[in-house]
């Protein structure tokens, strides 16, 4: 329990140490009608996207804590597994 709780946190905080970067056209596409011209519901379609963009970037962090999450399970198995080989008691 203690291991899965450890590699938890451990594979949130590398997720989150990167940012990420979310290029989605439709955002750029209301930011650009919001420059040229500012009206309010320009501003809404823009704020929408940009809510959106954050919410691929929370995905993205999540689904890369969760592959780190089973890459640091298997290698702490692997590496108990080659130590219960090689102990001075199996020699």
């Amino acid at each position: 329990m203690t291991q899965a709780l450890v590699s938890a946190v451990l594979a949130l905080l590398l997720s989150f140490l990167f940012p990420v970067f979310v290029n989605r056209r439709a955002f750029n596409s209301a930011v650009r009608k919001y420059v040229d011209n500012p009206s309010p519901s320009n501003r809404a379609s823009m704020e929408r996207e940009r809510s959106e963009n954050e919410r691929v970037a929370l995905e993205t962090h999540i689904e890369t804590a969760a592959v780190l999450f089973v890459l640091i399970n298997l290698g702490w198995f692997l590496v108990a597994r080659r130590s219960r080989k090689t102990s001075p008691g199996q020699g």
